[in-house]
């Protein structure tokens, strides 16, 4: 008796992708002077981020090889409205850096686990930055009261 072997497409062992997700960036035409500026994006944490100093952070940015903790590198230019996607970090904090060129008290920012699939990032002239999430337009039609 012959017996057929049956693909099993639930038996891989690779697994799911990490979920994407992405930021919407909306900065003020005076923010940094009008100049862009970088936003970084690291997957590390709560200590390391206490730790980092802006130059440690923009040494990463630009390392060779790449540093692994970041997940995602982004030019900003001041006066726009800015989408980027990049994949959320699946057990860690994902620590925001803006790196301006005068930064103020304000130029990094952690957001805890559980991690949300959009945020709304905005960054307004005298360096203050909001983060918020993103709710899809069907969470707003059918739950408009907040989250």
């Amino acid at each position: 008796m012959a017996v057929a072997a049956l693909p099993c497409a639930g038996c891989s062992n690779r697994r799911p992708p990490p979920p994407q997700m992405w930021l919407y960036v909306e900065s003020d035409p005076g923010v940094n002077e009008g100049q862009v500026f970088y936003l970084a994006v690291r997957a590390l944490s709560d200590k390391q981020f206490l730790t980092d100093s802006y130059q440690t952070v923009a040494g990463l940015l630009f390392a060779d090889p790449p540093d692994k903790t970041v997940i995602g590198s982004f030019v900003v230019i001041p006066g726009t409205s800015q989408a980027f996607p990049l994949i959320q970090p699946e057990e860690t904090p994902a620590a925001f850096y803006f790196l301006f060129t005068n930064p103020g008290d304000q130029w990094k920012k952690i957001l805890d686990q559980p991690i949300a699939s959009a945020y709304n990032i905005r960054i307004n002239k005298n360096g203050g930055i909001t983060m918020t999430e993103r709710r899809s337009t069907w969470k707003r039609i059918l739950w408009p009261f907040g989250s």
